[in-house]
């Protein structure tokens, strides 16, 4: 006969690359969205508490603090037979969303293979027409939904990466302008994949992976790139690049590990981290190898700026023009020198290539893919400031990840969606303090400040290494930290500025039972096999068991969640108390304690103390 039971208070999960913790937060309902059905091409736009989610033939409204559910806008389109209807892209796509102006927004469908575009003011949509009474659509929007699109919206001109017959272009349309659509020269770029675009200052950065041929069918084909263009570009003059983009410029993107030689050269996603000073802002990207490994690499803006202004053409051997320089912004593109004009229409790529800072990515993931980025930061009391990357997995689960220098610290590994699936976009709301996630099937918002999470002691606050959280020595509790938190400890390099202390306390989780430990009892013969069973809380934590607190440790069987126990034949001399310990840097926390009891009356009475956690036991009679 065997005898298993499982108190599920908290799940358990698949160590990986070593965060120091896990959790889960799949089960809360008060922040999260259900789609009726799964929009597998979801296209996200937060505003304020806001988010804008479109779907096929449909946008959705969602305002958290008002209600989860969400207010649904119908966008039908000319539905029509189209060629895709074989391979089930047929149908009104929601590819850009985006705030158009003051009092509009700006939405986009493939609308069964016919682009079109539309205006919403005050949930009522009109068509967006051009100067002929044309709707804009083609050319602007794809016609099928696809990953890896891009766009932006920036002073009322839409940029976005559309196809230009077989090829993706890089195009700019802005209404009322004398040459309403721009596009990249098919010279540019070889078959472009864009991942993102930004603004910052009067330059818009795009992101993109472009293929290269390649002799050698080892050599991965793919390289990356960051371009940019100007905000107020208009286009060349009449004798060169009149409906082209005049102050085009793309450099490559270096990612790669000489630790290993291992190259990532296939960019996936882009985040520009902006601050008051735009030269100190810093570019995130995750890239991914043909090994399958991938990696986050942390540029600063400031040599990004340098490469594109100072740089030499790549293939240009003539005197680069000075007054002003290709790609550099003026007030009317349209008046540039021909020779200017010249060297971006043949020479647009700079020598230089752009490194990462320290030369080497900040995090390698070799085992779960990376996909996309967001970048938060904290302001301490003492006036420094942390940087935080939320990571999206291929799994669905996020990194939480403190940037140390040249080094990162994965503070937890999150679960927040209800079932594993691809996150198709991450926002951040940095002032109240939100991440933003959406999937196919639900959108959800996640409080970025969960100090009840760490283990209620000095130690287990600090050790998290979290810049959004302090020890509160007059609360005895870990609180929010904000740029004017008073008598907060944080340790952010270390993780060790608390009091030493020899002292072992108890770790409640944040599915705690308030009102005492758990305790349940089973009757038990000798000679039948106990497996007791503890959850570990850091994953960077030693754990084992004492006995009859015993400074001998009893070591954990090998489980990549728990400490397992093993007993093998029940005797009397095994009746006592068992407690798990775990020990981070000299931070002790109890995790889980059982007493075994002799009654006296030939039985012997299993009790189980598990703190706020799960705890398995596992019993074999023996016959």
């Amino acid at each position: 006969m065997v005898i298993l039971l499982s108190i599920l208070l908290l799940p358990s999960l698949v160590a990986v690359n070593s965060p120091r913790l896990k959790l889960d937060f799949s089960d809360e309902t008060g922040n999260r969205t259900v789609f009726e059905r799964a929009e597998g091409f979801a296209t996200t736009l937060r505003v304020g508490s806001t988010v804008y989610v479109g779907g096929n033939g449909v946008l959705y409204q969602i305002n958290f603090d008002k209600s989860p559910t969400p207010v649904m806008i119908k966008v039908p389109g000319d539905p029509k037979e189209c060629p895709g209807d074989k391979l089930g892209t047929c149908g009104n796509y929601i590819m850009i969303l985006h705030k158009f102006n003051k009092t509009n927004f700006l939405l986009c469908g493939t609308n069964w293979m016919r682009p079109k575009c539309w205006l919403l003011f005050k949930n009522e949509l009109k068509e967006f027409l051009n100067e002929k009474n044309i709707t804009v659509g083609r050319g602007i929007c794809p016609e099928t939904p696809q990953r890896g699109f891009a766009s932006l919206v920036v002073e009322e001109r839409i940029y976005s990466s559309a196809s230009n017959g077989d090829k993706e272009v890089l195009t700019g349309y802005k209404k009322g302008d004398k040459l309403s659509r721009l596009k990249s020269h098919d010279e540019w770029m070889k078959d472009p994949k864009f991942v993102g675009m930004s603004p910052l200052g009067d330059l818009v950065y795009v992101f993109f992976r472009e293929r290269i041929a390649q002799v050698n069918p080892d050599v991965d084909p793919w390289i990356s790139r960051i371009g940019q263009v100007c905000k107020n570009d208009r286009g060349g003059s009449r004798q060169r690049l009149l409906s082209k983009w005049a102050t085009f410029l793309k450099a490559r993107l270096i990612c790669s590990n000489p630790a290993d030689s291992v190259l990532y050269n296939r960019i996936e996603d882009a985040f520009i981290y902006k601050t008051p000073n735009d030269s100190e802002g810093r570019v995130y990207g995750v890239f991914s190898s043909n090994w399958n490994g991938t990696a986050v690499c942390v540029y600063s803006m400031k040599e990004i700026s340098d490469v594109f202004g100072q740089s030499a053409f790549k293939g240009y051997g003539g005197s680069i023009p000075s007054n002003p320089r290709p790609g550099q912004c003026v007030n009317n593109t349209k008046e540039l020198p021909d020779q200017v004009l010249t060297v971006v229409e043949n020479n647009p790529e700079m020598e230089s290539w752009i490194y990462p800072i320290g030369k080497r990515p900040l995090i390698i993931n070799h085992q779960n893919r990376f996909k996309k980025i967001v970048v938060d930061s904290v302001l301490a009391p003492n006036g420094d400031v942390s940087r935080i990357l939320y990571v999206a997995m291929g799994d669905g689960k996020v990194q939480k990840v403190l940037e140390t220098g040249h080094s990162a610290f994965i503070i937890a590994e999150l679960t927040l969606l209800k079932e594993p699936a691809l996150i198709l976009s991450m926002s951040l709301d940095s002032v109240r303090k939100f991440l933003y996630v959406t999937s196919a099937k639900e959108l959800l918002r996640f409080p970025l400040v969960q100090c009840e999470e760490y283990c209620r002691s000095c130690g287990g606050c600090v050790q998290a290494r979290d810049p959004y959280c302090g020890w509160s020595n007059q609360k005895k509790e870990c609180v929010q930290v904000t740029h004017n938190s008073e008598n907060t400890l944080q340790d952010l390099k270390r993780g060790d500025s608390c009091p030493p202390t020899e002292a072992e306390s108890s770790c409640s989780l944040r599915q705690a039972n308030h009102s005492g430990w758990l305790v349940l009892t089973f009757p038990l013969k000798e000679c039948v096999p106990v497996y007791l069973s503890c959850p570990k809380h850091s994953y960077h934590a030693h754990y084992f068991w004492s006995f009859k607190d015993s400074f001998k440790e009893l070591p954990c069987s090998s489980n990549d969640d728990n400490c397992l126990l093993s007993i093998s034949e029940l005797s009397k001399s095994d009746v006592g108390s068992y407690k798990c310990i775990s020990n981070e840097r000299g931070v002790k926390h109890r995790h889980a304690a059982f007493m075994i009891k002799n009654t006296g009356d030939s039985s012997i009475y299993l009790s189980s103390a598990a703190l706020y956690s799960m705890s398995i036991v596992v019993i074999w009679q023996c016959f």
